[in-house]
């Protein structure tokens, strides 16, 4: 059956089937999806095993249940194959007011080795929101509200006596989203997912260490040592790796995210902009496509059939399953209560996923309480599943206030399964492991086991250990390891003990396996910058075939410093070479941050004009390269680029490659060129601009160029009014945007009070979008203002036509006058109090409403910061899907909007050494940059160097004030549309709760 077909009253009896990682959903499936009826849910285990569907080939069986394990959401192994539970018996609200918290760490034993874990044991409880364990010296290194902790057992009666606290301010504003998921890595650290909401990160044990913000990022920490730091990437629920070290994390609707670069390296070059470090592996968002056998219902329409849960991602690597499945990516999706399997594959410096089998998921259940949280792969190589087994796993926080108490919320709450896949013919290991009592030359040949478990275990307890004895024999490991894997694990676990050096480096370094030596090349970071022999070989690899291997080359180069000539041109035959571009041209980019002039000079050197397609190549990445240098340029480098840049300017093409270097190094131009150069390209750039026939890259560049010298009219000839006008046509009339905005770039930055006039004048012409650009750029400095303000006086500008979110910057403007006249030409359609708005405004809601009206009106009014349909940017908070709120409440949203606000959505002020300013949110940070998505959907990348304020406005990027636009009537038509657009064609009822469209 399909929602059309269903009654609001069936809906409601229906279980909202939820997610685990995010906002459930209150979407059903399309019915071309659904198979047989599903069972009466509850049932039991076994009654569970019937329901679910699987690969060919494969079974799942269970390993442990309910009464031994309820709610578990993480399976760990330790060194005699004892399974490590972590029960999260808080969610969602926690204990009640008073009472002691529930969660707890169990400890379960499989005695008859029949593969079931029948005897369990309460290591721990009274734990807050325990979510992760990781094995370590006996015990177990556990994450839970705010903290992580040790826990251990040291007087043999299966119950911890030792719980240490290691690590404190970790947020905890909801438990979807808090630290989880610690892994023991391939470098001997731990890592740890932090669930998106930051916090700062302290060492209880260390009152010297300073803390550490995890704003946008994940930690790692050495157990041995207590040392930590924040790390790139910003999990959810999940983390992994493959067996080279590689890290993924996943969130909601993200199900396999590649961590490609590291702060480590990024915090060389501040100058450097970088606007992400993932890459979405595996199809994310709405491009993801997820195929459920139960009705699921999703909190947003717009994510029927896609992931809105991702949580518990597992590169797996067990030896059980078939060898097609080793290194596959496989990711939980509780809302459709299904594990998802991903093939992945190298691509450059990261990897690139697709569907193992399109239409059909890995592992589906018709059971809609089956609610997959978490995989992990064990001793015996099958793929563990943790499953909560919970009617509603969705927060309340996530619901419509009438469900906040809904009497089933922890329905469920005395159960828990969890599973092993395996082939259907698999034997089960005649006896557990025994890696915890192995000696030291048992666990070195352990790492030659084709199970990862296996690997890992055995270099955890070697590097905890630290046993003198297994020094040789790693050694020898690396030089005659069978497998590429086994030969990375002795390296790491060398390092782990102290005793690297540079001697096995090198050993490793000729290996002939590219995953071998491209851990031997991130292991010689410490001693490139000291020893010429390593240098040479770990630049060797700057020509080899494999792309990572390069990438890694680049990164690792990076840490000698000051790179000789031959450490530069290693790193130009990368960059040349980059089959990933971007990824490795930021790699080199960390490599150089104080000789970016001197590897353009290299390039440019190599470079010579040749036919069209490779000439584009080129000059995208002499135009990146000349971004990097140019803040480095000065007359000696300069002079050394110039000298490169001469034979280029007796050609077509090599002036077009000219062009891009140019448009690259743009304010230093005059340091690079004399002033009869930096004329003659003006005016060539120029020509170019106003030509609409020229290819459009060019003409950026051009553009680029233009706004560069006009910037700083000193350094060269000033451009006349007519050429001011020229592009003032440009930028009315030409039909692509990117040239338009460049061209209001360009009059942007030139110094002349008649730009103000020729854009006020042409402003009643423009399209809405135009017009808020426009007024971008007369907002932008401090007497284009004044001259918006005197047109606004005069009756030339209305108070309405300024968008709400560009009148309050001139509301909150630090300058007294120009606040001071805002206020006064603003006052009369900006309401002083917020209550007496709302009251003013409740009418709206007995008007009968038209949705149809209230989409031109949203149009115009919210769409650019939001997005419904096909109308708008997302550049706030989603409100595309609105069905659980009632009238009353986005009523409430639209005239306070900065009463309950997002985190993520508080707006920022970035001001410029130069005098600009951006609002907006931040879309992303990196040591070097600040990326903010600014309305109308644009980007705006800002290095930090650069910036003179950055302040948070603690507001929504969303105004107050913005029913002063809008009529009773336009209010409640705008509100219709909202609550109704995706019913505008009759075939859906509308949302519960609110009016239907006229």
């Amino acid at each position: 059956m399909s929602l059309a077909h269903t009654s609001l009253r069936a809906c409601r009896r229906m279980a909202i089937l939820l997610a685990f990682a995010l906002q459930a959903t209150i979407v059903f499936q399309p019915a071309a999806l659904q198979a047989a009826e599903g069972p009466k849910s509850p049932v039991s285990p076994e009654e569970s095993l019937r329901w679910f569907q699987l690969d060919d080939g494969l079974r799942i069986e269970i390993v442990a249940c309910e009464p031994e394990v309820v709610d578990p959401v993480t399976v760990r192994f330790d060194g005699s194959g004892r399974m490590w539970v972590a029960e999260y018996r808080d969610y969602p609200n926690g204990p009640a007011a008073g009472a002691a918290p529930l969660s707890r760490i169990k400890l379960l034993e499989d005695k008859d080795n029949d593969g079931r874990y029948e005897t369990a044991h309460v290591f721990a409880e009274g734990l807050p929101f325990c979510n992760g364990l990781q094995p370590w010296n006996g015990g177990v290194i556990a994450t839970m509200a705010g903290r992580i902790a040790f826990l251990k057992d040291t007087d043999g009666d299966n119950r911890a006596d030792v719980n240490e606290t290691w690590f404190t301010g970790f947020a905890i504003e909801n438990p979807q989203l808090r630290v989880n998921h610690p892994r023991f890595g391939l470098d001997n650290c731990i890592y740890v997912a932090n669930g998106l909401r930051g916090g700062m990160a302290a060492n209880p044990r260390d009152p010297k260490a300073a803390p550490v913000s995890l704003r946008g990022h994940d930690l790692k920490f050495d157990p041995r040592t207590g040392c930590y730091e924040a790390i790139a990437g910003n999990g959810q629920f999940g983390l992994t790796f493959d067996d080279y070290g590689n890290r993924f994390i996943c969130s909601n609707r993200n199900p396999m995210m590649h961590v490609v670069l590291e702060d480590r390296y990024l915090v060389r070059n501040p100058a450097l902009v970088v606007p992400v470090v993932v890459n979405d592996v595996a199809a994310a968002g709405e491009a993801s496509h997820v195929y459920p056998l139960v009705q699921a219902w999703t909190t947003s329409i717009l994510h029927a059939g896609q992931y809105s849960a991702a949580c518990g991602v597992e590169v797996y690597r067990g030896d059980a399953l078939p060898p097609a499945y080793y290194g596959n990516g496989f990711t939980c999706e509780p809302t459709g209560s299904l594990v998802h399997r991903e093939l992945v594959s190298p691509a450059g410096a990261t990897f690139a996923g697709k569907w193992a089998q399109e239409g059909r998921e890995f592992l589906a259940s018709r059971d809609p309480w089956f609610r997959g949280v978490y995989l992990d792969g064990g001793p015996d190589g099958a793929l563990y599943v943790c499953d909560m087994y919970r009617a509603v796993i969705e927060h309340p926080a996530f619901m419509p206030d009438e469900l906040k108490n809904r009497p089933d919320l922890r329905s469920g709450d005395d159960r828990g399964r969890i599973y092993r896949i395996v082939p259907k013919d698999f034997k089960r290991p005649e006896k557990p492991p025994t890696l915890d009592r192995a000696s030291a030359a048992e666990l070195v040949q352990a790492l030659e086991h084709p199970n990862a478990w296996w690997r890992e275990t055995a270099q955890r307890l070697l590097v905890e250990r630290q046993d003198e004895a297994a020094v040789i024999l790693l050694k020898t490991m690396i030089a005659e390891g069978k497998s590429a894997q086994a030969r990375v694990h002795a390296l790491w676990a060398l390092q782990g003990q102290g005793a690297l050096a540079k001697e096995t480096i090198a050993v490793a370094l000729a290996d002939k396996h590219p995953r071998v030596r491209e851990q031997a090349v991130l292991l010689a970071e410490s001693f490139v910058a000291v020893d010429a022999d390593i240098r040479s070989q770990v630049a060797a690899n700057a020509r080899h075939e494999d792309g990572r291997l390069r990438f890694q080359t680049a990164l690792t180069l990076g840490a000698v410093g000051s790179p000789d000539e031959a450490t530069l041109e290693a790193l130009a035959d990368i960059i040349e070479r980059a089959d990933d571009v971007a990824w490795t041209r930021l790699a080199v980019g960390t490599a150089a941050p104080k000789d970016a002039a001197r590897l353009l000079a290299i390039v440019i050197g190599r470079t010579k004009p040749t036919d069209p397609a490779e000439a584009m190549k080129r000059r995208s990445l002499l135009r990146e390269l000349a971004v990097a240098a140019g803040p480095q340029i000065d007359q000696t480098s300069g002079k050394v680029v110039r000298q490169a840049l001469t034979p280029w300017e007796t050609s077509e093409e090599g002036q077009e490659l000219l062009l891009a270097v140019a448009s690259g190094l743009a304010k230093r131009l005059a340091v690079v060129f004399d002033e009869a150069k930096v004329d003659a390209l003006r005016k060539e750039a120029f020509s170019l601009v106003v030509n609409s026939k020229v290819e459009k890259e060019q003409r950026l560049d051009a553009f680029t160029i233009l706004t560069a010298i006009a910037a700083h009219p000193s350094e060269s000839p000033a451009a006349s009014i007519a050429d001011a006008e020229a592009v003032l046509k440009v930028v009315s009339s030409d039909p692509d945007g990117e040239i338009r905005a460049k061209g209001l770039a360009y009059l942007s930055s030139r110094p002349m009070p008649q730009i103000s006039t020729m854009l006020i004048a042409m402003l009643p012409k423009q399209s809405p979008a135009m017009r808020g650009q426009i007024f971008d750029v007369l907002l932008s400095r401090s007497e284009r203002v004044a001259a918006l303000l005197d047109a606004m006086d005069q009756g030339k500008i209305k108070p309405k036509d300024l968008d709400q979110a560009r009148a309050s910057r001139l509301l909150k403007s630090t300058d007294p006058k120009i606040k001071a006249r805002a206020e006064k030409l603003l006052a009369s359609s900006m309401p002083a109090d917020r209550m007496k708005a709302l009251e003013d405004y409740r009418q709206v809601l007995a008007l009968q409403a038209d949705a149809r009206r209230g989409k031109e009106i949203f149009r115009k009014t919210c769409a650019t910061c939001h997005k419904i349909g096909d109308v708008g940017v997302d550049v706030g908070p989603s409100i595309a899907d609105l069905r659980t709120k009632t009238l009353e409440q986005v009523l409430v949203d639209v005239i306070q909007p900065n009463k309950a606000i997002d985190n993520n959505f508080v707006s920022y002020t970035v001001v410029t050494d130069d005098g600009l300013q951006f609002v907006g949110i931040i879309a992303a940070e990196t040591p070097g940059s600040v990326t903010l998505k600014l309305p109308d959907g644009k980007q705006q990348s800002v290095l930090k160097s650069a910036i003179d304020t950055m302040e948070s406005n603690g507001v929504s990027l969303m105004p107050e004030g913005l029913e002063r636009n809008l009529p009773h009537q336009d209010m409640a038509d705008v509100i219709s549309f909202v609550k109704n657009w995706r019913y505008l064609d009759g075939s859906v009822p509308d949302a519960p709760g609110s009016k239907p469209a006229k």
